[in-house]
């Protein structure tokens, strides 16, 4: 019989996959932010009307994962296949009828919400109202795709879930490339459109493989639906409330006009940070689930631990990187192009503030998907109303005195704040922090502060070359490092079977 792979090893798997579709990603949305400028004012209007569509994303998105997988996965884990295979037929059939009426109030609400982030200074409403009305039914196709990927992650597929970007920045790489100077900010528009959809489509023929085939159910009285739906309510909450900041961040970023800059900036972290995360939770999250479902107290607590050491193992030292090369990463990306709409220092001291942040937000997420697995959904509903509260107050504190920077050093006090107060309640819950955890953490910082001596003397050389050969120093030092504190995330990666169960 195939040996199993390890969780760590299916997690960097998982994580190199999704990277290249980030890579991809991120590719197409530079090479646009060169070609039109960051001052752009149509693109800033489109990269805001893309941000809404993208928080009900990520709160349908998560709402879905995250009460839909620990469901399904249970009644699999009772030996109960008939009722899991309903119970994904409910969730298709409910997720798109409460999409579609999403959709429909988000297009007829279009100039409404564009006339209220005017401000009194913005000129681009009708065009705001137009790209949001294009985008907003993205949010079906997204809400499918959420589902699918669950269900193929919960059968130990997880490759081909990773993949899911790469079609649309392929499509914006080429739309740019070919039709840039054609069709403009409105073509990047509907070629937006276009590898969004794909996103879901691409997901199909191998949920087919898996022997599932859709039959329309919607049965609001079976009790999986509502144990789901009881579930539902305060992952609503607590996703609404996290998403709700980035857009109060992104609406006043929009009056300053560097909506784009700092939506690049952001999701430049988070695209290569989070990525990893999202790889790490989608291979260890069904499997809590299931440990869960078992009663398996002693089981959960040891994978919540090795999901949060193989978390900080990879994601220190990448947020590390951006903040130590935030300059030279931005003039690379975006000061490639002679435009002088671009402030690649702006959007240098955007990045680094962002990287500060996101180890505390990468711990959360996975911190969440702990409690969701668990089937306890108020509690990360609370902390994400205190993130939000917290994030919004100190944005309102700083406006008048950073500017534009007031955005993410609040995101930064509010993750804080709110992930430190959800991973110290979450450690009362499991206990998943002891000795050992302790020694781990505190070799991997090491091993961070001693990488980040070796970049600061390798940057000095400029140009491509000195971001390349500092890059590849700091890895290097790290998983030397690594290697010489004997830390036991590294040994798991290395060995391919090392801690299959």
């Amino acid at each position: 019989m195939k040996k199993k792979e390890s969780d760590n090893r299916s997690a960097a798997d998982t994580a190199a996959i999704s990277l290249v579709g980030r890579f991809l990603t991120f590719a197409g949305r530079t090479m646009y932010l060169s070609h039109f400028g960051t001052g752009n004012l149509l693109l800033n209007a489109f990269t805001f009307a893309l941000q809404l569509p993208n928080v009900l994303f990520n709160v349908a998105g998560t709402a879905l994962s995250t009460v839909v997988i620990p469901v399904y996965n249970s009644l699999l884990a009772e030996e109960k296949p008939n009722e899991a295979k309903k119970f994904i037929d409910n969730a298709i059939s409910i997720s798109f009828i409460l999409l579609t009426t999403l959709v429909v109030l988000g297009i007829i609400a279009a100039p409404w919400i564009s006339s209220l982030l005017e401000g009194g200074n913005f000129e681009n409403t009708e065009y705001l109202t137009f790209a949001l009305r294009v985008l907003f039914p993205t949010i079906i196709f997204f809400g499918f795709g959420t589902i699918f990927q669950g269900l193929l992650q919960s059968h130990g597929f997880y490759r081909l879930p990773a993949f899911v970007t790469a079609p649309g920045g392929i499509i914006l790489i080429l739309y740019v490339v070919f039709f840039g100077n054609t069709f403009g900010v409105t073509g990047l528009l509907f070629a937006t459109f276009i590898g969004l959809v794909m996103q879901s489509l691409i997901l199909i023929p191998a949920v087919r493989r898996l022997g599932y085939k859709y039959k329309f159910s919607f049965d609001l009285r079976d009790k999986n639906v509502r144990a789901a739906g009881k579930l539902c309510i305060p992952v609503l909450i607590s996703v609404v409330s996290y998403q709700m900041h980035f857009l109060f961040g992104h609406s006043v970023a929009l009056r300053f006009g560097t909506t784009a800059v700092m939506d690049y900036a952001q999701q430049l972290v988070q695209a290569f940070v989070l990525t990893i995360v999202f790889a790490i939770v989608a291979v260890y999250f069904p499997k809590l689930s299931v440990l869960w479902a078992k009663s398996d107290s002693h089981g959960f607590g040891e994978s919540l631990r090795k999901a949060m050491l193989f978390t900080g193992f990879l994601i220190m030292p990448a947020a590390a990187g951006f903040f130590l090369l935030r300059f030279e990463i931005m003039e690379f990306l975006l000061g490639w192009r002679d435009n002088s709409y671009t402030d690649t220092t702006l959007a240098g001291n955007l990045m680094g503030l962002y990287a500060v942040s996101v180890v505390v937000i990468s711990f959360k997420e996975v911190g969440d998907r702990a409690f969701y697995s668990g089937k306890d959904s108020k509690t990360p509903a609370i902390f994400g109303v205190i993130i939000m509260v917290v994030n919004i107050a100190a944005t309102l504190a700083l406006i008048s005195v950073l500017g534009t920077y007031a955005m993410p050093v609040a995101y930064g006090i509010a993750a804080i704040i709110g992930g430190g107060g959800l991973l110290f309640r979450l450690n009362m819950k499991t206990r998943f922090i002891n000795f050992s955890f302790v020694v781990e953490l505190s070799k991997m910082i090491l091993a961070v502060c001693v990488m980040a001596v070796a970049v600061i003397f390798a940057r000095n050389l400029s140009g491509l070359v000195g971001l390349v050969v500092s890059a590849l120093v700091g890895v290097v030092v790290y998983f030397l490092m690594a290697s010489v504190l004997r830390i036991s995330s590294l040994r798991a990666l290395r060995n391919r079977h090392g801690d299959a169960q």
